[in-house]
C-alpha cells in the first residue's frame, strides 16, 4: 500500500522510542504512540500551507506491519495525496532505521541497523482544515 513516493515528502520525522513511549511492561511500543506521531507529521504540513492546526477526520486503511521496540529509531514520513477546498488526504508511512532486540531475542547485537529501512506502519489520514476566525 505504500502511500509516500520515491520523491521527498511533504514533512518527516526521525525519533528514537523511549520507555516513555509504551505503556507496556514489556519493551513493544502500542500502535496509538506511532498514530500520534503520523498527526505530529501531517500537522507540520498544514501549519506550513495553512498556519494553523488542522483537524483530523479518519484514519483511512492503517496497517501496523512490525512492531516497534524501545531504542528503535523511526523516521515518519508524510505526503499529500490529494487537496480539496478544506481537506487534506496525507499519506504516512513509519520507517524503522536502527532495530534493538525484542522480547525473546538475543540482545547481541545490541542494535542493528535496517539496510533498506523496514516498513513498520502505514496509513492514510484525513484532515479538515480549520475556517478562518472559528474555533
Amino acid at each position: 500500500m505504500s502511500t509516500i513516493s520515491e520523491s521527498s515528502p511533504d514533512a518527516m520525522l526521525r525519533v528514537r522510542m523511549s520507555a516513555q513511549d509504551t505503556t507496556y511492561r514489556s519493551v513493544v511500543i502500542p500502535a496509538a504512540r506511532i498514530m500520534g506521531l503520523f498527526a505530529d507529521c501531517v500537522t507540520q504540513i498544514t501549519l506550513r500551507e495553512d498556519q494553523d492546526g488542522s483537524l483530523l477526520a479518519a484514519y483511512e486503511n492503517a496497517q501496523f506491519r512490525k512492531s516497534v521496540h524501545i531504542g528503535d529509531y523511526l523516521e515518519l514520513q508524510a505526503r499529500v495525496l490529494s487537496r480539496g477546498n478544506r481537506s487534506r488526504r496525507v499519506g504516512v508511512i513509519a520507517l524503522r532505521h536502527i532495530r534493538t532486540p525484542g522480547p525473546g531475542e538475543p540482545d547481541t547485537p545490541p542494535a542493528v541497523v535496517c539496510e533498506p529501512p523496514e516498513i513498520v506502519a502505514e496509513a492514510v489520514i484525513v484532515v479538515v482544515i480549520r475556517r478562518k476566525g472559528t474555533e
